[in-house]
């Protein structure tokens, strides 16, 4: 194990007066007004042999996610001997990459805290972004509701992105069989297949397929593909509402055993302020059946369309779409247990009843 200390960072060279020849007191650099914006948090999860542990072990060595912090389960799980620097605090150790990295020794907010404690008092090297990796049976939906519900957490991460990582050859048979599985997919904005490169190349299309009718809206990488950066899953600041494309939200009525996805429609223009009170309300009466919803709308407050993301309870600020100039408003819903007739129905009994007022 290397012992060698981190390199402390340059100091600025101190202000002299060129008439006296002698150095005057550095003057300290004035610090941005304001608290920091939140760090970016991205989980990453995958069923059971669908290649997560491989991904993990690229990622942590790729330069381009150098400012990267990673939550781990077990060091000893994804073999980190080759790129293992040294230990920087009990747990935590630094990767040749550049990357900070530690498991979650049972309790997630404890974890989260140190890492941002150490990275503010100087104790750990500086990062821009955490990266979470879960079981292969973990259900990502706790992780969320942690992220948004603990109050110090939620003032200093936000959820960035859920990327879910499918098997390329075993992937169609492991959401026929395992509800884990099913579960992992339907709460992905981001999905990478692995794998490809074992089967021919027709078999991509019908993974994708099966990605769809679990999360219709997702983006989907392909591992394999030369153009595939991984700066360009896990490098980006943003939130699983930006960089929506409205084509994902054509209309999509999918079920599975215990899973349904749908697209619900509207040409009217919303009323903002009823329309997040019925979502609310709906997400309060049928949150645990409402696994995730996604969706561009026209409402009477904004210009511009209004991308709106969620998962069970847990709303995510809107983000209005600069750009974007549609006039109608899609939701695509996943759901267990609740039909599109019924949230259909409720949200258009909202609708006529904002025009009559």
């Amino acid at each position: 194990m290397c012992n060698r200390p981190l390199p402390l960072k340059p100091q600025s060279p101190a202000m002299s007066d060129p008439s006296s020849g002698v150095a005057s007191p550095e003057v300290p650099s004035r610090r941005p007004s304001g608290p920091p914006p939140p760090l970016p948090v991205t989980v990453l999860t995958g069923f059971l042999g669908a290649g997560k542990t491989t991904l993990l072990n690229a990622l942590l060595a790729d330069p381009a996610l150098s400012d990267t912090a990673v939550l781990i389960n077990e060091f000893g799980e994804i073999g980190l001997d080759h790129l293992f620097v040294r230990e920087v605090q009990d747990g935590v150790v630094l990767l040749a990459s550049g990357c900070v990295c530690c498991t979650v020794r049972g309790d997630l907010v404890v974890a989260l805290e140190d890492l941002l404690r150490g990275r503010d008092n100087n104790r750990l090297p500086p990062f821009s972004r955490v990266l979470i990796e879960t079981t292969g049976l973990a259900d990502p939906a706790p992780i969320v509701a942690t992220l948004q519900n603990d109050p110090w957490l939620k003032s200093h991460v936000r959820l960035a992105s859920i990327v879910t990582v499918v098997d390329g050859v075993a992937g169609s048979t492991n959401l026929a069989s395992h509800p884990e599985a099913r579960r992992q997919l339907s709460l992905a904005d981001t999905v990478i297949v692995t794998k490809t490169d074992m089967r021919a190349s027709q078999a991509f299309d019908t993974i994708v397929d099966a990605v769809r009718c679990h999360s219709p809206d997702a983006r989907i990488f392909n591992a394999q593909d030369p153009d595939y950066l991984a700066h360009d899953v896990f490098g980006g600041a943003g939130t699983p509402a930006e960089g929506l494309d409205p084509v994902a939200f054509e209309d999509v009525e999918r079920h599975s055993e215990d899973l349904s996805s749908f697209t619900i429609r509207m040409t009217e223009t919303l009323d903002w302020p009823a329309f997040t009170l019925w979502l609310s309300a709906l997400l309060h009466a049928h949150g645990d059946r409402i696994l995730r919803v996604k969706g561009l709308l026209k409402t009477s407050s904004s210009d511009t369309r209004l991308a709106v993301h969620g998962v069970q309870h847990v709303m995510h600020p809107p983000v209005h779409l600069e750009a974007d100039h549609g006039t109608e408003s899609y939701l695509v819903f996943i759901t267990r247990g609740i039909e599109k007739a019924v949230i259909s129905a409720s949200l258009r009994r909202t609708i006529a009843w904002c025009a009559h007022q």
